[in-house]
């Protein structure tokens, strides 16, 4: 009789889900959808035009603009209103003296100063974004009054036209 019921215990134990494993549950597989197709380029007269953008240069610690960057950005707003479709990223950028977290907040200071400027001469702010790189991208790497003060600008990188093209003024 115990033999019995232990046989019976035994097969109730395989078959009840205690002593079976479950299946793992399937896994969907799920595709990417494809990347978006690269931006057409802009035509050859626009590529011309944005060639044009020019940098502006600040004084150590300051955001001030003075008559040479108001005439450039002059020169850079009279671009962009002929041709309406050009978005802008304003870069701010300061050399390498002060500290990390200084020097960001003056890029960031020259950047919005910039547009600013481009929105009192008639250019949609939202055309215009702002980003400070601080002393992280110099131009010049030498450590000189004149290498500090070519680091000490705002530059340009095109975002709305599609063209590949390195622009003057502009970064990659």
């Amino acid at each position: 009789m115990t033999r019995l019921l232990i046989l019976i215990l035994s097969i109730v134990a395989m078959a009840s889900p205690l002593g079976c494993k479950k299946k793992p549950p399937e896994t969907e597989t799920v595709m990417a959808p494809p990347p978006p197709p690269p931006a057409a380029p802009a035509p050859p007269e626009v590529q011309e035009m944005v060639k044009n953008f020019e940098r502006v240069f600040f004084d150590f610690d300051s955001s001030s603009l003075d008559d040479q960057s108001k005439s450039a950005l002059k020169d850079n707003a009279t671009i962009m209103s002929a041709h309406t479709d050009i978005k802008l990223e304003i870069q701010g950028h300061a050399d390498e003296r002060g500290t990390t977290e200084y020097n960001l907040a003056l890029g960031q200071r020259r950047a919005e100063a910039v547009k600013d400027r481009m929105v009192r001469m008639g250019i949609t702010g939202s055309r215009l974004a702002t980003i400070s790189y601080g002393e992280e991208r110099p131009l010049v790497s030498a450590q000189n009054e004149s290498a500090y003060s070519q680091n000490r600008r705002a530059e340009f990188r095109v975002l709305g036209t599609g063209a590949a093209e390195a622009v003057k003024g502009t970064v990659p």
